[in-house]
This record gives C-alpha cells, structure tokens and sequence, in this order.
C-alpha cells in the first residue's frame, strides 16, 4: 500500500508538471494570437482609412480645379464636363482599388494567420483539459489509497517505518561519508542564502497544482517564486529548471542548489542543508522540510 502511494505521488508529479507546460504552451499561443487579432483590427481600420482618404483627396481635387499629375491629361481633355468628371472618378476609383485591394491582401494574410492560431489554441487547450483531467483522477485515487492506508493499524504500519528509517538512515550515512572531513559547503552567493530564506518563509503553505505564490505552489512553483526574490528568474516547470541549472553532484549540494527527481525530470525542491529541502510536495501536503533521500532522487542543479 505504501509502494502504491509512492508511485502515486511520483504520477501526480509527472502530471503536474506536463500541465505546467501545457499550460506554458496555450500561454505562448493566446500571447502570439492576441497579437494576431491587433494586426487584424489595425489593418481592417487601415482598408477603412485608407478608403476614406482616398475618397476626400478626389473629392478636393474635382471641387477645386486641381489634380495630381497621374489625371492631369484627363482634365486637359475637350471632353464635356460630364465626361470629364465620370473619366476623373474612373481613375480615381480605380487608384483607390488598388490600394484598398493590396491592403485587403494583407488582412486576409492575417485572417488566416489568426485562424491557424485560433486552431492551435484549440489543440492547446484540449491539452490543458485533458491533462488536468488524468491529474484530478490520480489525485482521487491517491486520496482514496491515503484513506485507505490511514486504517492500517499495529504491526505492519511499525515495520514500514523501521525500514524507511533504516533506509534514509543508511543513504544519509552514505552522504555524510562522500563528503567527510568536509564541512557543510557554504550558500553559492547571496543569491542563494536569500532564495533559501524566502522558502522557509513559505512553510506550512498549501500545496496547489499550477500554483507560484504567494499564497499557495506547486514544487516548480515554489522553486521559482523563492528564487525570483532573489533576481533571478526560473520557468515554471520543474523539466525547464533541469535545463536552466549547471549539474552539482549530490555530495556537492550548496543551500539554495535545487534538488530533482525522477526521470524524465517531474519534481524539484531547494536545498537548504544538513540533507534536508523544503519542497511543494503534492495534493493534500503544504510547503516543508523533507529529507532528499526520497525514491527517484536524479540529481542536484545550481542557479547560475
């Protein structure tokens, strides 16, 4: 039952992390297609504008007896005054289609350029829907597992507890003799010591997933929110913060190092010493110190 709870909270991290990037990837979308629908509405107000002003310019020119030199030869015409006029609003007109038509051009460019976005934002948010959808089921069935581990009683829950400790006992021990005769490595910069403050000011807040402050986070979250205090900013995306950090092997950890799990990496929480991080576990937990000796631990990351 406890291996199951394991592999749920280990599922429930997977699944909070491809929301956050899908929720990152329909951000990208409704930014480019917001930009989209301003270029549609400026270009229609320019086909509009543009209309106008051809409108008014020929206008003047026939009420006050001039012309510019494309039309001069019509106006210089023995033609009747009636011929003259309807030839002059012919040139016109057509100057003014033209214009309009190559302007027209452009907004159906960007009418569809705004409909392949409208699509992708469609394709996105599905994505968003369906992935928050698998979160919520695991989140119940884990739920359901806590509950139904809650009611195990005696012997069994004591034996669980004796290993787990004789395991995380083991692998500190393990830890403390990679890095002997050493003392426990300083904060990498002031950077760190305050991104490691600002997280243990966070303690006991809720977990949520999708969240990064200031009132409740996810493990990315939490990472990003502590760190963006101290100037620096991280994406929201525990994956993404893999990639944004410079590897540090787990003998080596600094507080303020960021500490990752499993593969691919879902999970992160800050470093703060002594063994320890205070992470955004999962559904159900708030903001706490947690040993990193915990299944799936990958590797260390340091902020550059």
């Amino acid at each position: 039952m406890a291996a199951r709870l394991n592999s749920l909270d280990a599922q429930m991290a997977r699944e909070d992390e491809a929301l956050d990037q899908a929720k990152n990837r329909l951000a990208g979308i409704q930014t480019l297609l917001a930009a989209a629908r301003s270029a549609v509405a400026s270009a229609r107000d320019s086909v509009e504008s543009d209309r106008q002003a051809v409108q008014h310019q020929a206008i003047l020119a026939y009420v006050n007896g001039y012309a510019p030199s494309s039309i001069e030869q019509i106006l210089q015409s023995s033609e009747s005054s009636e011929a003259l006029r309807q030839s002059y609003l012919d040139s016109i007109t057509a100057s003014e289609q033209s214009s309009v038509d190559t302007l027209r051009g452009a907004l159906l460019t960007l009418d569809q350029r705004q409909s392949q976005l409208q699509g992708a934002e469609a394709i996105a948010a599905a994505d968003v829907a369906q992935v928050r959808a698998a979160r919520d089921g695991s989140a119940r069935a884990a739920s359901a597992e806590q509950s139904a581990l809650s009611q195990v009683k005696g012997r069994l829950a004591d034996l669980v507890a004796q290993i787990d400790a004789q395991q995380q006992a083991a692998e500190q021990a393990s830890f403390a003799g990679q890095g002997a005769g050493a003392s426990l490595p300083p904060p990498s910069g002031a950077g760190a010591s305050l991104a490691v403050s600002w997280a243990q000011q966070e303690l006991g807040k809720p977990y949520v997933y999708g969240a990064a402050g200031p009132d409740s986070f996810d493990c990315s979250g939490l990472t990003m929110y502590v760190w963006g205090k101290a100037g620096v900013s991280l994406p929201h995306s525990a994956a993404a913060q893999w990639d944004d950090t410079v590897r540090v092997p787990i003998s080596d950890l600094a507080p303020g190092d960021l500490v990752f799990y499993y593969q691919p990496v879902d999970h992160v929480g800050i470093y703060v010493g002594g063994g320890e991080m205070i992470v955004a576990p999962h559904t159900g937990t708030n903001v706490q110190y947690q040993s990193i000796f915990s299944g799936g631990l990958d590797g260390g990351g340091r902020v550059g």
